[in-house]
């Protein structure tokens, strides 16, 4: 049985070669599935119980203050570290993380959002593991009874239906990411890199097994990170959605980092655009305002500028959010579904912005 996390392509001891003591090393792994086992059960990250996804002991569970928006899945995720490992504290940029270091992010949809507490089918879970030559990422997919899921490394698009919150039925085409496409949104000027975990995100309290308690104070007690300050000394991104943690356009600003800047922060795949949508950037032009987009086709619908003050129908960016056209949408990956509570917070930001384009 296996006691703990996995690592197939990170471990020294896998890089010589001496897979039959120390550190369980899967047998599945091989070039053509960029090194990872063909079940997650070989991670011995995560398991399904009574509809819940659960951890391992030593796998700790976290959220983020915005996430990224997927349909409107449900979402749950693990961070492990070998033992002895940390990640050095930083304030305004990604963690690096340590070799060895194995996240998991697993998604599911109830049946029906407006029950409360309604079981969640898990449709799958990624893999991002830091090995010696860098972050890989995979995709697993559970099968109907919950009890394991499979490598997809050439990814899917699976159809099904859900009522939301408002009692509307969608039916998303939602993307189960092939190998290849995990670098389409976590590749950073050609290398792997994770999005999720800064401080920014991880400053927020979490309910966990012992109590709640905030995200960085228990990553620095477990000795998962090290150097960090007390929490209200730390930067803290605001909940898109929760307005006590900010106002409209720092709650605008928090979604589009979380949302379009792996892209837009002028060093990733979007770069040649222009446009960068980091919560700390200063410019407007930067921004968008009044900023004409480099290449965007009919996915300008005519207009000239991504941000138009005070005119959120005239402002690319409005309109590529709620497309739902895949020639058309933002972002490119993982969303099929407008996230109509995104578009409405975004487009209340432009819409009391002054001034005016040329």
């Amino acid at each position: 049985m296996l006691r703990g996390p996995v690592v197939a392509v990170v471990l020294a001891l896998a890089a010589c070669g001496e897979q039959g003591t120390g550190p369980l090393v899967p047998s599945a792994a091989g070039a053509d599935t960029g090194g990872m086992p063909a079940t997650l059960s070989a991670f011995a990250m995560v398991s399904i119980q009574n509809a819940a996804v659960v951890p391992n002991a030593g796998v700790l569970p976290y959220d983020l203050n915005t996430p990224l928006f997927s349909d409107y899945a449900v979402k749950y995720r693990t961070v492990w570290l070998p033992p002895g490992t940390s990640a050095p504290y930083v304030a305004d940029d990604r963690l690096e993380l340590p070799v060895g270091t194995v996240f998991t992010k697993s998604f599911g949809f109830p049946a029906d959002f407006r029950v409360q507490g309604a079981p969640v089918k898990w449709v799958e879970t990624r893999v991002l593991v830091h090995g010696v030559d860098g972050w890989k990422g995979a995709s697993y997919v559970w099968d109907d009874a919950q009890e394991e899921a499979t490598l997809l490394a050439g990814g899917e698009i699976l159809d099904f239906s859900f009522i939301d919150a408002s009692g509307t039925t969608q039916s998303p085409s939602y993307l189960v990411p092939s190998t290849a496409e995990c670098q389409k949104c976590h590749a950073n000027d050609g290398t792997m890199i994770t999005l999720g975990p800064r401080a920014d995100q991880l400053n927020r309290d979490f309910a966990y097994a012992d109590g709640t308690d905030n995200e960085l104070a228990r990553w620095t007690s477990l000795g998962i990170l090290s150097g960090a300050p007390t929490p209200d000394q730390a930067p803290r991104l605001p909940v898109f959605d929760d307005p006590s943690t900010g106002d409209v356009p720092s709650r605008a600003r928090a979604y589009l980092q979380a949302n379009c800047s792996y892209c837009h922060d002028g060093t990733g795949e979007a770069r040649t655009s222009g446009l960068v949508l980091l919560g700390t950037e200063m410019d407007p032009y930067a921004l968008g305002v009044c900023k004409p987009p480099v290449a965007a086709g009919k996915a300008a619908q005519g207009e000239k500028y991504d941000i138009v003050p005070g005119h959120p129908e005239q402002s690319i960016l409005v309109y590529r959010m709620t497309s739902t056209e895949p020639s058309i949408a933002m972002p490119e990956l993982g969303r099929s579904l407008e996230h109509v509570e995104a578009v409405a917070l975004v487009t209340q930001w432009v819409a009391a912005m002054t001034g005016s384009c040329p």
